[in-house]
């Protein structure tokens, strides 16, 4: 295909080279004139148009009168020569411009395929080169550049036919540019725009024409250099005072300066085209610049704005009129209630937009669509929906390279009639291409495997994650953190001896008039004192060791292979954190807590049976309450038949 079309382009500017100079003198005058002194500009061209024999340059004469009558709001004066061949399609194609005028371009492309139908393409080659820019046009004003290429290729191909064309070639250059660069032949758009420069154009020519380079840079991922075009494109529209034409590049500026992420640049073009296309009753324009200040939004992290916006533009577009911004507005809109995770509306708008493009057969609108939907899916993890939709966005990816490539080879074979040589390294080329196709099966196969292994990985975690908090909870106590009895028990039983020269440090305390605090400050105080103990004890101690809660307020904090000598230090230590750090309640109030301590070390593996090590603390700690709370006591040898722990 790019063979193709550089060959179309090459025979297109050798056409052009001959006829660039070749517009009659009345459109050269009319470019000059009809923005500075448009009224006396149409006078003239009616003055011409009585001139005139019927024929394509009359026909030409009188459309391009339709529209500065149509801009100016006034009737169109001029008598048909109803008697010539022509005189009726004159006639029609006066309606079908009046249908584009009043933005019914596909009941305008439909007239002008019928009188195209009607006319003899041998007799009248110029008539139907004319009638095919103005359906390109058409679709172009549309955004619509669905079968384009052959149109424009069909163009070309007549414009060999026409010996002295009486229609101006760079027009012609600039529509076979724009639908090159739409279709990503950007090099080749480039230099057809270089033709017309070199062609010295009127200032609205230039103007133009520095427009769509801009538009081609852009697609290019050159936005610098677009942005350059742009202003020039500007500053030529600002002179001539073209309000349409202002808002136009207003909008691509902005457009140009969202895509190289210079947000603050880009919202006061795209608000200025808003404008100047609502004071124009643009709904086209008005609809574009509303989604691209949305995408905007939605770049900033505005998505509300975005929504609403959207939302306000949905109910303004018609989907025969205005077919890819539509579904560009759904998209968006998809977007913007994924973003607020808005999920059943997202899931709304990009199943709309996907049945749509679907039903009108836009690929590129149709994998945009498939996109969002996967995304979507990702962010509820539905992970089988998002698959199946990835397989879908990856068959109609496949597809689609195929078909193209299949055109390729047959518009290669008919067109530039190859030669046998050609032709082997063309079947080479598809050879390859065939194998890229494997190649993308295979890389597809992979991905799919990776996926089932990410999805049983991910549901080992998630159980691996389940099964442990479960047996958290079931070993800690829910409100303070620390270890259960149950769970102290079974971590002391499989504890083994100390090392040499250390012991296990046991120590059982109790909060001192826990009971008034509750009374005094409320349960909820209680609660804040029991976390608090828990986290300043365990902040103070340095060693490994472990907390447990066995009663309402009473625990036991273990530390193993401590030496004996430290014993005391950590324990006075864990006191001293206790009652030295103030609780802070809801309220702001602050209290103090203090606790009674019992400590005993042990260097064999009596810890194994704990019962007695127990009953010893336990007499000891009442012991340290007797001597009137907040202090420490050592434990004595426990006794092998002491009374069982409660």
């Amino acid at each position: 295909m790019k063979l193709f079309y550089s060959f179309s382009w090459f025979v297109l500017i050798t056409v052009s080279v001959c006829s660039l100079a070749a517009a009659p003198s009345w459109f050269t005058n009319y470019e000059a004139t009809h923005l500075q002194a448009p009224q006396k500009t149409l006078h003239s061209l009616l003055a011409q148009h009585k001139a005139l024999p019927a024929g394509t340059e009359r026909i030409y004469l009188s459309t391009t009168a339709s529209k500065l009558a149509h801009k100016l709001k006034l009737p169109l004066d001029i008598k048909i020569d109803a008697t010539h061949p022509l005189g009726f399609v004159e006639q029609q194609m006066l309606d079908a411009e009046k249908l584009a005028l009043q933005e019914h371009y596909q009941r305008s492309i439909a007239l002008l395929n019928t009188i195209k139908s009607n006319i003899d393409e041998s007799e009248y080659p110029e008539l139907h080169v004319l009638i095919l820019r103005k359906i390109i046009w058409f679709h172009i004003k549309q955004g619509n550049y669905k079968s384009l290429e052959q149109l424009t290729t069909k163009m070309n191909q007549l414009s060999e036919k026409v010996i002295d064309p009486i229609l101006d070639s760079r027009v012609q250059l600039n529509l076979s540019a724009l639908v090159a660069s739409h279709n990503g032949y950007f090099d080749d758009a480039l230099s057809l725009y270089q033709r017309i420069l070199n062609g010295n154009p009127s200032s609205t020519s230039q103007a133009a024409t520095f427009n769509n380079i801009g538009l081609t840079l852009m697609n290019m991922g050159q936005y610098n250099g677009a942005i350059d075009y742009f202003n020039q494109a500007l500053e030529i529209r600002v002179i001539q005072n073209d309000t349409r034409r202002i808002a136009l590049t207003s909008l691509n500026l902005g457009i140009a300066y969202r895509k190289s992420k210079a947000y603050s640049r880009a919202k006061p073009y795209l608000l200025k085209a808003q404008q100047l296309f609502r004071t124009l009753s643009d709904d086209y324009g008005v609809g574009n610049s509303n989604i691209q200040l949305a995408k905007l939004y939605l770049a900033t992290n505005q998505p509300a704005l975005s929504l609403t916006l959207l939302s306000q533009t949905i109910h303004s577009l018609d989907l025969e009129h205005y077919t890819e911004l539509y579904f560009d507005t759904h998209i968006a809109l998809a977007k913007s209630h994924l973003h607020l995770k808005q999920y059943d509306w997202a899931l709304n708008a990009a199943t709309t937009s996907l049945e749509l493009t679907t039903r009108h057969n836009d690929i590129e609108h149709q994998l945009d669509a498939l996109l969002v939907i996967i995304d979507i899916h990702d962010a509820l993890k539905q992970f089988e929906q998002a698959y199946t939709f990835q397989k879908r966005y990856l068959a109609i990816v496949q597809q689609y390279t195929q078909v193209q490539n299949q055109n390729a080879l047959v518009n290669i074979q008919r067109e530039l009639k190859l030669t046998e040589r050609d032709l082997h390294t063309a079947r080479l080329e598809q050879s390859n291409l065939l194998q890229q196709h494997q190649i993308q099966e295979l890389q597809y196969n992979q991905y799919r495997l990776w996926l089932t292994i990410a999805c049983v990985v991910l549901i080992a975690l998630l159980f691996w994650r389940s099964r442990n908090k479960q047996r958290y909870l079931a070993e800690h106590d829910a409100l303070t953190g620390a270890l259960n009895r149950t769970a102290m028990y079974k971590r002391l039983a499989k504890h083994p001896e100390p090392k040499k020269g250390t012991s296990h440090l046991f120590v059982l305390f109790d909060l001192d008039h826990f009971k008034k605090i509750n009374d005094t400050f409320g349960h909820p105080a209680g609660d804040h004192t029991l976390i608090h103990c828990c986290k300043s004890i365990h902040s103070a101690i340095e060693q490994s060791h472990f907390i447990a809660r066995i009663g309402g307020e009473e625990f036991v904090l273990f530390i193993p292979n401590i030496k004996p000598e430290h014993a005391y230090p950590v324990v006075e230590k864990a006191r001293l954190s206790l009652c030295e750090t103030p609780i802070i309640l809801d309220d702001k109030t602050h209290i103090t807590a203090t606790a009674s301590f019992a400590y005993y070390t042990s260097k064999h593996t009596e810890h194994s049976q704990f019962t007695p090590i127990y009953n010893s603390l336990d007499a000891s700690l009442y012991q340290a309450k007797a001597q009137g709370r907040n202090c420490i006591v050592a434990a004595a040898q426990p006794l092998s038949h002491e009374k069982a722990a409660p």
